[in-house]
């Protein structure tokens, strides 16, 4: 069945598109998007019977950079840089739709030039199209980026570099859900995404659209001790600028009770790609692992899995635990992945996940947690998110291993959150008709190490602070260069009125390197008002 569907979508599906595609897909108005993935949920159920909550929100910021290229020094130029950011946070909850977004554009302006109109968007939805039986997940995404590791490396819309694009994604996933008494659940997904780039001509990254179909089941309320299920996964990726890649995996997973907290677990199966690898090894074989899962309470969980895929050996980790004022994880993973599917499952450590947490049992319904967090945010200045690893643009397959840990902490007067990751990357491809283009183009392999604090303390109930400091060295293997990426940024945020903040920021930007002509530093002021209506 999995192969019919996959083939009848593959035969329909376009043509591989000329390079120059990539340049159009670059044009598409970024509310298109966020629309196409969003409009489905909205026409297939009852929406009005959701608990809406939409909060539109505008800020205008100035900014004086010393170097607003970020170039070399010798070749720095000051500017101001105006942004006028009107955006709209949307939160819809109800027994059949869970809608969570955020859209906003930035308006800059600079006495250097290259002014321009940017947006932004983010949002996930679900809904239950057919009670008990159709289901639809929907994610869009439009952001800005960094392209390369080799140039510099903005932090915001604020620097006008070469080194930045705008990223567009979106995924629509339909599925059904059906229950065979006690005994088994089944489900059929069908997956199909699109991801631009805007960058593809100048670095290959690979825009791309894909289609996958996923078959699963599983064990029903009848079996306690020993839960099951069997999978088959096809994914099929047209690329504009690659040869297309198409991947099966087919398993079998087993769990058994030893206490009621704790699990032995395994899985079987066989996967197979059409991606070439360096070597004589094909991308194909049978796979293994086992392990174990530990929940000793709702609040805690670790699964340590170690086992055998066709490219070695493999282990992985997940811990997470929780208390009524903190947050701990940890992780370790090996996969072969892509560019494209990297952004469809973004590795952003974000404040707002880690809050929402905290606030989890405080405040148990999810709109107006989801507000709490907005709010905290907004009011506390808190940066979006902690430094992670760049996800870099590349057309090449590879494999990742990703070490990461993080905590939040959340008192009285003072949160804290913190990070630290290493990743590491290895080209896993050796496609002969498309060179090898982006950082993997300078080394095969490279490894990504870091880590940032982002430290908040109420001054008083109208009052906060808000220091982060951020780390991230990258070595690029084959060639012996290393780039290390310093920052530091201080502000400090005013409630003027409930919906009127203020906030003032001092930041430093400062990348050391061993390659003449790729170092660079910034100093930074900017003040910024921002009204919710």
């Amino acid at each position: 069945m999995a192969v019919m569907v996959m083939a009848m979508a593959r035969s329909k599906a376009p043509q591989r598109r000329p390079a120059r595609a990539a340049t159009r897909a670059s044009h598409t108005p970024p509310w298109l998007l966020p629309l196409s993935a969003a409009l489905p949920a909205f026409f297939i159920c009852p929406v009005w019977a959701a608990k809406w909550d939409i909060v539109p929100t505008l800020s205008l910021e100035e900014t004086y950079t010393d170097n607003v290229r970020l170039a070399p020094a010798g070749a720095e130029e000051g500017a101001f840089v105006t942004l006028l950011r009107p955006g709209a946070s949307i939160v819809g909850v109800g027994d059949r739709l869970r809608l969570n977004a955020f859209v906003s554009a930035d308006a800059r302006y600079s006495t250097a030039g290259d002014n321009r109109v940017q947006y932004q968007f983010s949002g996930s939805g679900s809904v239950e199209a057919v009670e008990n039986l159709l289901f639809v997940d929907a994610r869009a995404a439009v952001t800005q980026q960094n392209i390369s590791l080799l140039g510099p490396q903005a932090q915001s819309n604020v620097n006008s570099t070469t080194n930045r694009s705008t990223v567009q994604t979106y995924s629509i996933s339909p599925y059904l859900r059906h229950s065979f008494g006690t005994t088994a659940q089944g489900e059929a997904r069908l997956r199909y995404s699109s991801i631009s780039s805007g960058a593809s001509n100048s670095t290959g990254a690979a825009d791309s659209q894909g289609l996958g179909v996923d078959l699963r089941l599983s064990s029903g309320p009848s079996f306690k001790l020993y839960t099951w299920n069997v999978a088959y996964n096809q994914d099929a990726t047209e690329y504009t600028n690659r040869p297309d890649v198409t991947t099966e995996r087919i398993s079998a997973n087993g769990s058994r009770l030893i206490t009621p907290q704790l699990a032995l677990t395994s899985s079987v199966g066989y996967e197979t790609s059409d991606h070439v690898r360096p070597g004589s090894a094909p991308p194909k074989g049978f796979f293994w692992n086992s392990g174990f899962e530990w929940n000793p309470s709702p609040r805690t969980r670790l699964a340590v899995n170690s086992g055998r895929r066709y490219f070695g050996t493999t282990s992985s980790l997940d811990f997470r635990h929780r208390t009524r004022m903190t947050v701990w994880s940890a992780g370790y993973s090996e996969d072969v992945t892509s560019t494209s599917g990297e952004l469809l499952v973004p590795t952003t450590v974000d404040t707002a996940t880690f809050l929402d947490t905290l606030l989890l049992s405080r405040i148990p319904d999810p709109a107006a947690r989801q507000l709490a967090v907005k709010d905290f945010i907004t009011q506390n200045g808190v940066p979006s998110s902690l430094i992670v690893p760049v996800n870099f643009l590349t057309n090449q397959i590879f494999l990742v291993k990703r070490w990461h840990a993080s905590v939040a902490i959340n008192g009285v007067r003072n949160t804290l959150f913190a990070n630290v990751f290493r990743q590491e990357r290895a080209a896993d491809d050796t496609a002969t008709t498309v060179a090898p283009t982006g950082d993997f183009a300078t080394s095969s392999s490279i490894v990504q190490t870091g880590g940032s604090v982002i430290w908040t303390w109420r001054i008083s109930p109208h009052t906060s602070s808000n220091l982060s400091v951020g780390y991230s060295l990258n070595e690029f293997v084959d060639t012996g260069r290393e780039d290390s990426v310093k920052s530091v940024r201080f502000s400090l945020t005013r409630q003027f009125q409930p919906r009127l903040s203020g906030t003032v920021t001092v930041r430093r930007l400062q990348n050391d390197s061993n390659q003449n002509g790729a170092e660079y530093t910034e100093n930074a002021v900017s003040a910024a008002l921002t009204m919710r209506f």
